[in-house]
């Protein structure tokens, strides 16, 4: 800058001299300053139209200033255009990564039209790019579960939709939605009929076995009673023959518990014009294991509001209620505190069992309805758990458009609350208020 003050003042001085010799030194002062002007922004407008378009003019002649600013705005298109083949090298490298998947992977916009899918799309989708370009996703994917997952913008952390395939009715498709910019979301669709099958195959597996052990153990367990109740015994075996009596008839619960699980599993349907009263479900539980609440001096506390029943199959919460109280007595220290609620909170009725035992690490928690997984194995084992309790909750509740929530602190206790969507209950109360 200061070389280009410098020399536009030796050619205004140098202009004033000739002017001065000449009569007319401000008229020449003047001409010459406007020439530079005139100069200066011709060699913008170069530098602009270049600018504009470098791919058809070529980068103009300059000094001083100009040539810096030339230059530095060649520096940063280089670069940009450095980026802009790494950013594309990225981008086919990451289509190449999605085209070998075996799942459809499609990309929508906001309002659902189609921005990409890879090959794979064809073949379970029947999308085809790029022929299908912009095209709306719904209007070729025909499925109200998948469409109003994209309305509502789901996250893949909720497992999805699962539906059966337009092309083929045997194949089942899992649709999930991810978004991963501002305009743009990610549609996963897979194949899971092999999975399907192959649980279904494990599901009958385990009924079947469970069956087939059901009648042995009957027998096994009579002729232990029986040799349990003989006058002849010897004392040696007394012992022995009441620990094969007791893990029998936990063998028997386990049994007993994946069958029900099997029929849960296997049951699609279950009867929602049913009304319930929860006060009577958690009388007869109560009834049941008084003796047991007896034994460990429990403390039992209830807040149930009589007036809101719920639509269900009973036999089924019945069990799924069972299991939370018994948990909680059993792994609950002599001398505690249970407290069984059943109210309406919000726009949810809930049902909950708290206890102020040993708690739950925050680890164990997420994995706690999984099969025979137990956060103690030892004390569930001397409790006669089976490992199978919290995983009919979970079922149960599934089947009654229900969710589980468990909350824990080690050391303070455990609460495990089952809320029911306000399309399953009703209030009593509210009839009352509708009929005056």
């Amino acid at each position: 800058m200061q070389k280009d003050l410098t020399k536009f003042s030796l050619i205004i001085l140098c202009a004033g001299l000739v002017g001065f010799l000449s009569g007319f030194t401000l008229l020449t002062m003047l001409v010459t300053a406007i020439g530079i002007i005139a100069w200066q922004a011709f060699k913008l407008n170069e530098l602009y139209r270049w600018t504009i378009k470098p791919e058809e003019n070529s980068m103009p002649e300059s000094s001083g200033q100009t040539y810096l600013l030339h230059r530095e705005i060649h520096r940063e298109r280089e670069k940009n255009i450095n980026r802009k083949r790494q950013l594309n090298s990225l981008l086919d490298q990451f289509r190449q990564a999605i085209s070998v998947l075996p799942d459809a992977i499609v990309l929508i916009d906001n309002v659902g039209k189609i921005e990409w899918a890879n090959s794979n799309a064809k073949s379970v989708l029947g999308i085809n790019w790029p022929d299908d370009a912009s095209v709306r996703f719904g209007d070729l994917i025909r499925y109200p579960e998948v469409n109003r997952m994209l309305k509502h913008n789901a996250s893949q952390t909720e497992g999805g939709v699962l539906v059966n395939s337009i092309i083929d009715n045997s194949r089942t498709i899992n649709f999930k939605c991810v978004r991963y910019s501002d305009k743009l979301r990610m549609v996963i669709a897979r194949d899971v009929s092999r999975l399907i099958k192959v649980n279904q195959m494990h599901t009958e597996f385990v009924a079947n076995v469970s069956h087939e052990l059901k009648t042995p153990l009957t027998v096994l367990r009579g002729y232990l009673e029986i040799m349990e109740g003989s006058n002849d015994l010897d004392k040696k075996f007394i012992k022995p023959l009441e620990q094969m009596n007791l893990q029998s008839t936990r063998m028997q619960l386990i049994v007993n518990d994946l069958l029900y699980l099997a029929k849960l599993e296997n049951t699609n349907s279950i009867p929602k014009h049913e009304l319930i009263d929860v006060t009577s479900i958690v009388n007869l539980i109560i009834e049941t294991i008084q003796p047991l609440i007896e034994e460990k001096h429990h403390k039992l506390e209830l807040d149930i509001d009589y007036s809101i029943k719920i639509n269900g199959a009973q036999t089924e919460l019945h069990s799924a209620f069972s299991n939370l109280i018994s948990n909680a007595i059993h792994y609950t220290p002599e001398n505690g505190l249970i407290r069984i609620r059943w109210r309406q909170v919000g726009d949810k009725a809930e049902f909950s069992v708290k206890d102020n035992g040993l708690g739950i690490a925050a680890h164990h928690i997420d994995r706690l309805t999984q099969r025979f997984y137990r956060a103690d194995t030892d004390r569930s084992r001397e409790n006669g758990g089976t490992g199978l309790g919290l995983a009919i909750v979970k079922h149960v509740l599934q089947r009654h458009d229900a969710e589980l929530e468990i909350n824990s602190t080690e050391g303070k206790g455990t609460e495990f609350i089952c809320a029911f969507p306000e399309s399953n209950f009703q209030s009593q109360l509210d009839e009352n208020k509708n009929f005056k």
